[in-house]
């Protein structure tokens, strides 16, 4: 009790220092109850928005590097099988981002993209990274059928014979559709979206480019949308 409430009067002396000292402790206990009932609340509040807020993106795992080769095979097995019907193929040993190779890939992805959609972000970069310079294909890739790595200097001398290049071409590989050429693939975390760049010239003016994204569903991929880059 505090001031009338206290059952002595203020005259008395004792009483009153007591009940002085009794009245500050009091208002001091109160205070310090009230202030830790609030801390207490705001950390109860604070818990609970923090349990209901939505979560953060989920960070996939990156894949591995045996796992990307394998994919990677997959989808040059699935083009070639999916564009043309030959026994044999051609291929450059290295890879190129469109006709010119790979120094004007910035130029020509943003055409690519002004013509395609939902393009995964980690497919673009991906593309982008591992397409930075021109990688040499591996010589024992599985593609679901008989190919040959041609290297830039046997490509020199065959058609460095003018116009009767694709002669000698077709005398040697009479079983290829003409000479392809892939970049390397780029690929979303989860491997199941594709962006990759096939080029196939048959002769002097009979060829074509494509940027090609795929969908992988049930383990098979297939072609969701293709943007021609050049034609002749």
């Amino acid at each position: 009790m505090c001031d009338s409430e206290w059952p002595y009067s203020r005259s008395q002396g004792n009483f009153e220092k007591y009940n002085i000292g009794f009245c500050a402790r009091a208002q001091k206990k109160s205070y310090n109850g009230e202030a830790m009932f609030k801390k207490n609340l705001l950390l109860i509040i604070f818990i609970f928005m923090t349990a209901c807020s939505p979560a953060g993106p989920t960070i996939l795992p990156t894949p591995a590097a045996n796992q990307i080769d394998q994919e990677e095979q997959a989808v040059y097995a699935f083009l070639l099988a999916k564009m043309y019907q030959h026994k044999g193929f051609v291929i450059m040993a290295n890879t190129a981002a469109s006709a010119t190779g790979v120094d004007n890939t910035a130029q020509t992805l943003d055409y690519v993209l002004q013509n395609m959609h939902d393009v995964a972000p980690t497919t673009l970069d991906s593309f982008r990274a591992r397409n930075s310079t021109a990688q040499i294909l591996r010589p024992d890739m599985q593609l679901g059928g008989p190919y040959t790595l041609l290297s830039e200097t046997a490509r020199n001398q065959i058609f460095s014979q003018n116009q009767s290049g694709w002669d000698i071409f077709y005398y040697h590989y009479p079983q290829a559709p003409g000479l392809t050429t892939f970049s390397k693939v780029g690929f979303n975390a989860n491997l199941d979206q594709a962006l990759v760049y096939m080029g196939t010239q048959s002769n002097w003016t009979v060829g074509t480019g494509y940027y090609l994204l795929l969908n992988k569903t049930n383990g098979t991929w297939s072609i969701d949308q293709q943007v021609m880059i050049w034609v002749s």
